[in-house]
């Protein structure tokens, strides 16, 4: 007789309180198993609970604090002290008015993290907004490259769920299109009421301010960027067939005719329409090909491309057509460059920066090519102290 043994981590009970550094309770917090989905939240007091297994990792988190990871051990309670982020708290956002620490700020608001924008070739930079803003949708409305997205702000402030936010460059009310990503410093969105204090009714669906990229003080330098990135078709999609669409819109004509008892549109569009499905086409000055198999015509059955389908309105006739490849008309294999060239510098007198940029994108979708060319300069002097 054999026996088998085998053993593996049983559950327990993993108890505790999550605290800041002054000893205050973290409402909120998270506690996440690693590795999975599993977690609680802890509670006003900073008490958490959760079924773990020996030899699990606990990820404690809040925001504002640094993440921490415990291995869970045989110890069945784990209190947990979390200190701050000052890369976190020390962040300087633009508010409208101004500038202020993330640790000042009382408004909503969120930035960019503006190496986003670095990640790829972008003819749009607004794209770069999307997933990476909390409440803030941008939706692509067409494949064209460089033009802008739809951005609507928690939901939208009209009964259709429209309304675009402010858009604000430097300043002054502007929009993404034509704006290189290379000459953005920072991107904030004001999410809340409080944006309506200073632009007025304008900043009623939000306000997004764009800064963009001055010289500094104490150094100057050139610097050269090229990104090049490729696009390439989607091999998932499947099309309906030259020899389907044929019958099935053949025969729903028939069904409609039928049914209305309208005999010239039978005649129109199955007989000597101009459709692509057809038979009053020929091969040369037709703009499509399907047409009734002749004696005259057969010979094409040797090339390529072309084939024969049973007509389900004629029994004992074939319909010749040539078989395209759908793909083939509406999409190619794109390739995006982006050139960028930069000059920047300044001392306690002044400040310089200027930003050429060149940006050439194919675009997948056949003929829908985009090339942009932009140019920007920022220059500040003193010329006597506060002037």
């Amino acid at each position: 007789m054999i026996y088998g043994l085998s053993a593996t981590g049983q559950e327990k009970v993993i108890s505790g309180t999550i605290t800041d550094s002054s000893n205050q309770p973290l409402p909120g917090a998270s506690v996440l198993i690693k590795g999975t989905v599993t977690g609680v939240n802890s509670d006003f007091d900073g008490n958490y609970s959760i079924n773990v297994k020996t030899g699990d990792v606990l990820v404690f988190s809040f925001v504002g604090y640094k993440t921490q990871e415990i291995k869970v051990a045989n110890a069945t309670l784990i209190n947990v002290t979390l200190s701050e982020d000052s890369n976190v708290l020390d962040e300087v956002i633009v508010t409208g008015y101004g500038s202020q620490a993330r640790t000042t700020l009382t408004t909503s608001i969120s930035k960019l993290d503006t190496q986003v924008l670095e990640t790829s070739t972008r003819s749009n930079a607004a794209t770069a907004l999307q997933g990476q803003v909390a409440g803030l949708r941008v939706t692509n409305n067409t494949g064209q490259p460089g033009s802008t997205p739809s951005i609507i702000l928690r939901g939208g402030t009209t009964f259709g769920g429209g309304g675009s936010p402010l858009i604000l460059i430097d300043g002054v009310p502007g929009s993404f299109y034509a704006l290189n990503a290379d000459d953005i410093e920072s991107i904030e969105v004001l999410k809340d009421a409080a944006a309506t204090a200073i632009y007025g009714a304008r900043s009623a669906n939000g306000v997004i301010l764009v800064t963009t990229k001055t010289g500094k003080v104490g150094r100057s330098s050139i610097s050269y960027k090229y990104k090049y990135s490729v696009n390439h078709e989607r091999a998932d999609m499947e099309y309906l067939g030259a020899a389907d669409f044929i019958t099935y819109n053949r025969q729903a004509v028939a069904n409609y005719t039928e049914v209305t008892g309208r005999t010239n549109f039978d005649s129109g569009f199955l007989n000597n329409g101009a459709t692509a499905f057809s038979t009053g086409n020929n091969t040369t000055t037709s703009a499509f090909t399907t047409q009734f198999l002749t004696a005259d015509n057969q010979y094409l059955l040797n090339q390529p491309g072309w084939k024969t389908v049973a007509d389900p309105l004629n029994p004992g006739k074939e319909i010749l057509y040539l078989d395209n490849d759908v793909s083939k008309n509406i999409y190619q294999d794109s390739a995006s460059k982006d050139h960028y060239l930069s000059f920047d510098g300044g001392n306690e007198k002044g400040t310089y920066y200027l930003g050429l940029g060149i940006l050439d994108n194919d675009g997948l979708i056949l003929g829908s090519g985009f090339k942009r060319y932009s140019g920007k300069f920022t220059g500040s002097y003193e010329v006597v102290k506060n002037v």
